[in-house]
């Protein structure tokens, strides 16, 4: 029985669905031995002329590809479009998070507003995990971040060593840094440092450093000033806990989940960004 395959190349059941159908199972094909198959197997009337055009065309997409006058299914489109499928399966399977307001202040600069500490840090992690699936060889491959604690990782765990995992495949640079300097930030250092990120503590207890969040990933920055009450509350978290092992896990989820308004503004400008990547860098 010959596989039957559903795709977007037109008709379900058209000269290039059956095109793509049979060479699944059987190649390479030249087009009279395509025309043939069609019209035995499926008894479709079909001309040469067509099939070949239907060849071409998938050759043009990439979807095929040709050798000595025989074609086959292209196993470089296969893999791609599996990555693809792959990455369009996690973000449907994943719990969407939406801003409550957008607001666009000029070209290449918006400021999103959010009802928790949570959801923005979520919608923060998409927006990086665009960046690295869209990252291509050649582009500026920096990405620095400075917190004042690196929490983030303790809730979402898996999905940090996912987003960061990236950065090797893509030859990115990272660099964090943390200006808090809890046994629990050191703690977490250590953790980032085991999956290959650099990590540096810088420790500061100025207001502005305490409530400052920023992450630069290429051209895109991304940043947040967290309001005083979770900043003076994340600061006794970290106190009261020591380590990745053993802290109240609750006591965080409640934290970051209350209901306050925080804004996550999004910029896209090159120089800005390695602006802030020097200063951060010079700090490492």
């Amino acid at each position: 029985m010959a596989l039957k395959t559903s795709l977007p190349f037109g008709k379900k059941n058209g000269v290039k669905d059956l095109v793509f159908t049979i060479l699944s199972s059987e190649y390479p094909l030249r087009i009279i031995q395509l025309t043939n198959y069609i019209k035995k197997r499926y008894g479709r009337s079909v001309t040469f002329q067509a099939v070949r055009k239907a060849v071409l065309e998938l050759v043009s997409e990439s979807v095929l590809i040709k050798k000595d006058d025989a074609f086959s299914i292209n196993k470089k489109w296969v893999s791609e479009t599996k990555l693809l499928l792959d990455d369009l399966s996690k973000k449907l399977n994943r719990n969407p998070v939406s801003p409550k307001n957008i607001h666009s202040i000029s070209e290449g600069v918006s400021v999103f507003t959010f009802s928790s500490l949570n959801k923005l840090m979520k919608f923060w992690q998409d927006l990086i995990e665009d960046w690295y699936v869209n990252f291509r060889k050649g582009d500026y491959n920096v990405n620095c971040y400075q917190a004042a604690h690196t929490w983030e990782g303790l809730l979402h765990l898996d999905r940090e060593k996912e987003l960061m995992g990236q950065l090797k495949k893509k030859r990115i640079r990272s660099y964090i840094l943390s200006t808090g300097n809890t046994p629990l930030d050191r703690n977490i250092r250590t953790f980032y440092k085991e999956i290959g990120m650099k990590v540096t503590i810088s420790s500061s207890s100025s207001s502005f450093d305490k409530s400052y969040y920023v992450g630069t990933y290429g051209d895109l920055i991304i940043q947040a000033q967290y309001p005083d009450e979770l900043v003076k509350d994340l600061d006794l978290f970290f106190k009261r806990n020591k380590t990745i092992k053993n802290f109240n896990l609750k006591e965080l989820s409640d934290l970051v989940g209350r209901k306050v308004e925080v804004k996550l503004t999004v910029i896209k400008n090159l120089e800005m960004a390695k602006q802030i990547n020097q200063s951060i860098i010079s700090q490492m």
